[in-house]
């Protein structure tokens, strides 16, 4: 019988990339040896207590059960959702190996996957499952309110149809100590409130008006923008310069991609082009969609002159400068700090 996990890619999402460009699950546990010598959840458990001798009774409990499910509860030819950190989409794929360790490569933990979709908006999914996917596990399974069908409904029709067994949906056996289930834990309420957020900012600032919100944001950071008019722009949406008047030498090209597609390598070089024929210092590459792996690198072979704003950092520099923005905007984007306790689980 198929089933449905999470597995996730990092608290910053900073395995996703590998692990799309890669067809591979990463789950982190980097500190934890080969699990194939580790016969069952108790056998996990003790060696996690080796490794991890600082950690309390209960986490390693926990994590010893996620272990346990990412190495022998999943089967191939289960479905697997790795909810994204740098966009606001989920992937969505197919499990096609069985747990493999790997002591030279630096993420270790794997199993291969099958990408169905890697860029499934989050929105296409009904609230129940959106929570589900923001549940704080690493690794941990969806089986209520019709989770599977639901997901393959989405990956066919991109439309979500609810709950197929309406109150009958949720586990008929109540999950016993070796099940890891998202419903069964705590959601991760910043993850889940910055999706909100991240929802509002696509609603509201659609198209060319989100080079719009980036220019406020950056002239509440000091800067002196021009905003280029909607429709062809050569690679400049925004310049943007410090100093009195602009005038200073901090000068910034900014190219703003809106839609939900990664950007790729001749993006990043169209920029660069901007950025020297604009006579900027630095070229600040803004793609709520996130980077493909081409991108990615030549983003890091030109570290001094260029930086990346994906989803998590634009959400920060909106934080900062949040009480500076015009009423108009924050009318957009009515937002309210919060304070709430910590809760661990995600590697």
């Amino acid at each position: 019988m198929t089933r449905l996990w999470i597995v996730r890619a990092g608290k910053q999402g900073e395995r996703e990339l590998a692990a799309i460009e890669q067809g591979r699950l990463l789950p982190g546990f980097l500190e934890v040896g080969d699990l194939s010598t580790c016969k069952g959840r108790d056998a996990i458990l003790a060696h996690l207590e080796q490794v991890m001798p600082d950690a309390g009774r209960n986490r390693l409990k926990n994590f010893a059960a996620q272990l346990n499910q990412f190495a022998y509860a999943i089967q191939v030819g289960d479905l697997v959702v790795m909810p994204r950190k740098v966009t606001d989409g989920v992937a969505v794929g197919e499990v096609t190996s069985e747990y493999k360790f790997h002591s030279e490569d630096p993420f270790r933990h794997s199993r291969a996957v099958k990408w169905l979709n890697e860029a499934v908006a989050r929105d296409a999914f009904k609230q129940d499952l959106r929570h589900s996917f923001g549940a704080f596990m690493t690794i941990c399974e969806i089986k209520r309110n019709s989770a599977l069908e639901r997901v393959r409904a989405v990956l066919k029709t991109g439309i979500d149809p609810g709950s197929l067994l309406g109150k009958q949906g949720k586990a008929a056996i109540p999950p016993s100590d070796e099940d890891v289930e998202a419903e069964d834990y705590a959601s991760d309420i910043e993850d889940i409130a910055n999706q909100q957020i991240i929802s509002l900012i696509k609603s509201e600032f659609a198209g060319h008006a989100l080079a719009d919100l980036v220019a406020e944001i950056l002239r509440v950071e000091g800067y002196t923008t021009k905003v280029s008019p909607p429709g062809a722009d050569g690679g400049v949406d925004i310049l943007a310069a410090g100093g009195t008047l602009g005038l200073g030498e901090d000068r910034i090209c900014v190219q703003v991609k809106s839609g939900d597609g990664t950007a790729n390598h001749d993006v990043v070089l169209r920029l660069i082009g901007s950025v020297s024929n604009t006579q900027a210092r630095t070229g600040l590459l803004v793609s709520i969609g996130g980077v493909n792996a081409a991108a990615q690198k030549e983003l890091d072979n030109n570290f001094f002159k260029l930086r990346l704003w994906q989803m998590p950092d634009l959400l920060k520099a909106l934080f900062r400068a949040y009480g500076e923005l015009s009423d108009e905007t924050r009318a957009k984007l009515p937002l309210k700090q919060i304070w709430a306790p910590i809760s661990g689980g995600d590697e």
